[in-house]
């Protein structure tokens, strides 16, 4: 008996659905739940990384089910689920602290948004067979996180965060196992239109446009294959010529994941962007549809001739035949779907690689970018150990060069030992080896030039994105040809991407280097591809590198250091990834400054105290006690010691930024200032979120910064081009609300002046009792003019014209 749509069973497109293969997914989501629950116990600082990858696998199982449901209503709430499970998870894979802040209020609405829309489909379904009480109640559970999440009540902050999502993914595959929906016969038309919603007769036209689609669609799969692989291997060449890889395992690791990114990306923006954006079209659309065929199914019963206007008409509805056509196939095949995923989205994906430059977002939709971003995850876990080992490693090999101890990390800059005055320079994040890097370099070099400057120090991130050795060469050693003074540095976050291997090739002795490298190979239980050759190599490409470029560095034994003299030191400390120090650094540290009592004393830091007009160290801190081993967070500790030993100086880069904070407070009954210096505009783009989204009421009432807020304004108002203005609106009057100005500041990084760059020269004149910073820009001193201020920051009596500086009055002579 002939139906009243004839239809067929599909065979090859067909996805065949057993109870066992649901039961299956479900019970591995509900492992996935318990694997983040308990990932802050054994992942430590890699558990969030850890839940967002789950989360994201998690999303895709749920995803995976839309193939399986038999009606529209439970597929739109699975494929919503899937992908705000997926985005999530991409959320917190960039950026763990989202729960503070606007995108807070996105991470736990997507939670409600998901529970509500469950509920609602299960609602609808209460009538049916296919009905599970399971599916109900993970709705509920669902907006009951997104509640939490969303107010913080009973609880909060990024840990619970594990336990949340792990709670949502245990009753996601608890009704993934015991939800009872039966798929719907998978089909495809034969002598009717796919797309059932225009209620059109089934028509001997339909047949012969099937079996002409169906004809066409098979001897396109394999040209179709054919295309989607070249646009990946043509996305794997791009980046190994772009990255600089190495030419070994782990060398091509980095741009496989690359690839791997410009794949997800291609994907989400099939079936986030452009298939959302065509089933609404074609909804908006289906009455001209409908009226276009029953006038060419009339034409055709009439043997009429369509005529010219009815060809182009006629052209437009078999698109939308073949369109619906493939729909109907991937909502009952994954692997249909997968396929029309790839053909739509590797193309998108492709112009957005071409044209990514143009809107300046280094760090976004780059999929480069995301690949220095896992590494990111993965020095942030092992920072502290591989230090530790390294430190250990140095300590053994120099322990027979007749080298104290307390001298290791010790540094004697020729005409410093002394009480003569002397200058140093230094410059934060400079390594982008753009423009903004090179807008600096004639200031340097000619303050270089004078007979006191003595040397230089780069407060952190020496080279990005990832501290690679290929990138020394540009990005440090060209920017600094004709510095002839020594130069040392501290890493930054960027530096130790590539476990500090580059960093220690350059700018430690080759002994040091050597010891510490090979330390950092041992600690990871030789998992790499580093050998001792390579090693050679790093130590012998940079000593070449310093000869032929004329730059003294490469006198340090560690990647912190400090330098004394009788009445000012120097402390310069590597905080990592995490803004902490291990436990040798720490005794090291707390050495140094006892060495420096009663002396002026200058820390360098790797991350600022204060940025942004906000207190960096971290809340609810205990009254008493030391970091190691009673748990207070490292940064307040390093704070609380330096305020302990009357640390006058305190100066950090990690912010693109020029900041002065004057902190009061109490120590040992007596009333002390600490004055914070942010200085990280050495070269990378500029940190816009600070002028913008400077609080009301900063963490102290005496502070300033450079560039002033109208400044920065004025130029990004007259240098944004007008295809990009809503984003810099956005930024600019909603501050970039749910996300940070901070995070949309390199779309705003035009490398055109006014340059906004900055360093500090610091001259240290005993003979006058006082040290001095002096803050440079890229036509020189900055003036008082330039900052924009807040309390008693401006010495009395300076006028807008005068020159910046800072005087610290130096402790008087024993």
């Amino acid at each position: 008996m002939t139906p009243a749509n004839p239809v067929e069973t599909v065979g090859d497109n067909a996805a065949v659905w057993t109870n066992a293969g649901r039961r299956t997914r479900g019970a591995l989501v509900i492992v996935m739940g318990c694997l983040a629950m308990i990932a802050p116990i054994f992942a430590g600082p890699l558990a969030i990384t850890l839940v967002g990858l789950l989360l994201i696998v998690c999303g895709a199982l749920e995803m995976f089910e839309t193939f399986r449901l038999p009606d529209e209503s439970s597929q739109r709430s699975a494929y919503l689920s899937g992908v705000l499970s997926i985005l999530v998870g991409i959320l917190l894979l960039n950026n763990p602290k989202i729960v503070f802040g606007g995108l807070g209020l996105f991470f736990g609405g997507s939670f409600l948004i998901d529970g509500i829309n469950k509920v609602i489909a299960a609602w609808r379904a209460r009538t049916r067979e296919s009905y599970s009480h399971w599916t109900f109640v993970a709705a509920v559970v669902n907006v009951c996180l997104g509640l939490v999440l969303i107010t913080g009540w009973p609880f909060s902050g990024v840990r619970i965060i594990a336990v949340l999502v792990g709670i949502r993914m245990l009753t996601a595959g608890w009704a993934m196992m015991l939800g009872r929906e039966k798929p719907a016969p998978v089909i495809a038309v034969v002598e009717g239109h796919p797309d059932r919603r225009l209620n059109l007769p089934a028509h001997a036209e339909f047949a012969r446009l099937n079996d002409v689609l169906d004809t066409e669609e098979k001897s396109r799969r394999a040209i179709d294959a054919y295309w989607c692989w070249m646009f990946i291997v043509l996305f794997f060449a791009i980046h190994i010529g772009r990255m600089n890889v190495e030419w070994n395992l782990v060398g091509l690791t980095a741009p496989l994941f690359a690839v791997l990114g410009d794949v997800a990306t291609s994907v989400i923006f099939a079936f986030g962007m452009i298939l959302p954006s065509r089933l609404a079209w074609r909804k908006l659309t289906r009455m001209p549809e409908r009226h276009g065929w029953k006038n060419a199914l009339a034409r055709i019963d009439h043997g009429q001739s369509p005529g010219l206007t009815g060809r182009v008409y006629q052209a437009w509805l078999t698109h939308r035949l073949r369109f619906s056509r493939r729909f109907a196939r991937m909502c009952h095949s994954p692997w249909a779907a997968l396929r029309w995923g790839m053909q739509v989205g590797l193309p998108a994906t492709a112009i957005l690689i071409a044209v990514n430059p143009i809107w300046g977002l280094n760090w976004f939709f780059n999929s480069e970018a995301w690949t220095t971003g896992l590494w990111n995850r993965w020095a942030e876990a092992r920072t502290d150990t591989w230090r530790e080992n390294m430190i250990e490693a140095v300590g053994i090999t120099y322990r027979d060069k007749n080298i104290p101890a307390d001298r290791l990390f010790d540094l004697s800059p020729e005409g410093v030992n002394g009480r003569d005055d002397f200058s140093f320079l230094v410059l934060g994040d400079t390594g982008e080896g753009g423009t903004a890097q090179h807008s600096l370099r004639d200031q340097y070099l000619s303050l270089g030039q004078r007979p006191d400057v003595k040397f230089l120090v780069i407060s952190s991130d020496v080279i990005y994105p990832d501290g690679a050795m290929s990138d020394y060469e540009p990005k440090f050693y060209l920017p600094f040809k004709g510095f002839t003074k020594p130069i040392y540095a501290i890493p930054g976050n960027h530096d130790w991407y590539d476990a500090l291997e580059a960093f220690a090739a350059n700018f430690l002795e080759p002994d040091a280097a050597r010891a510490s490298m090979l330390s950092r190979v041992k600690t990871d239980g030789h998992l790499t591809t580093t050998t001792e050759g390579r090693i050679d190599r790093y130590i012998q490409q940079a000593a070449r590198l310093r000869q032929d470029y004329g730059v003294s560095n490469g006198f340090q034994r560690g990647p912190f250091f400090e330098v004394q003299t009788d009445r000012f030191a120097l402390i310069a400390v590597d905080t990592g990834v995490l803004k902490s120090v291990n436990s040798t650094q720490w005794t090291w540290l707390k050495d140094s400054l006892e060495r420096a009592r009663g002396k002026s004393i200058m820390a360098i830091l790797g991350h600022p105290l204060y940025a942004g007009g906000r207190y960096q160290g971290g809340t609810d801190a205990p009254i008493a006690g030391e970091w190691i081993g009673d748990g207070i967070e490292p940064f307040i500790a390093i704070h609380r010691l330096l305020k302990d030993h009357n640390v006058e100086i305190v100066m950090a880069g990690d912010t693109h930024y020029f900041e002065h904070y004057v902190e009061k407070y109490e120590s040992s009954g007596s009333s002390r200032t600490m004055q914070h210096f942010v200085n990280g505009g050495g070269g990378a783009y500029i940190s816009i979120g600070t002028p913008l989204d400077w609080p009301r009421q900063p963490a102290v009432p005496d502070c300033a910064f450079f560039p002033r807020t109208d400044v920065v304004t004025a130029k990004l108002d007259r240098d944004t081009p007008n295809w990009k203005m809503p984003l810099w609106l956005w930024a600019k009057h909603f501050r970039a609300w749910p996300a940070t100005v901070e995070t949309t500041a390199a779309a705003f990084d035009y490398s055109r002046t006014p340059f906004f760059q900055s360093f500090v020269e610091v001259r240290v004149e005993g003979s006058a009792n006082r040290v001095r910073l002096i803050p440079h820009g890229a036509n020189g001193p900055l003036r008082w003019k330039e900052f924009q201020t807040f309390g008693a920051v401006v010495p009395a009596g300076k006028a807008n014209d005068d020159f910046v500086e800072f005087v610290i009055t130096m402790p008087s002579r024993q």
